[in-house]
């Protein structure tokens, strides 16, 4: 990830005095097991992705055709769903974000106890 990073963005890193020492101190986080750097990025960013998969379904998009026209917003975005879809697909898409977020509404993850790291 850091090399595609550097290759990215070498022209403004060139100018960075600093960049070669900063990803020295990234890479010595990452792979010193006294820090458990590569432990945090994976139980933190990683392994909730596995753990808890998620479909996104992207059904709003807002588009904007002029200055004078009447921008899109949640409301006619809805009204767009209800219309295409019906009211029925409507209440089951608001009652499937009603429980996915109780469910997700605990911002702690709990791991098996003999899982190795």
């Amino acid at each position: 990830m850091i090399t595609l990073f550097e290759m990215t963005f070498a022209k403004v890193i060139e100018w960075i005095p600093i960049w070669s020492y900063a990803k020295l101190l990234v890479t010595c986080w990452l792979v010193i097991p006294y820090f458990s750097g590569a432990a945090y990025v994976y139980e933190h960013y990683v392994r909730p992705f596995f753990v808890n998969p998620q479909t996104v379904k992207i059904w709003y998009i807002p588009r904007k055709k002029d200055i004078f026209s009447k921008p899109d917003d949640i409301l006619a975005a809805a009204e767009k769903y209800i219309k295409e879809n019906g009211p029925e697909a409507f209440e089951k898409l608001v009652n499937k974000a009603d429980r996915e977020a109780k469910n997700t509404s605990n911002t702690y993850t709990f791991y098996e106890e003999n899982y190795r790291y």
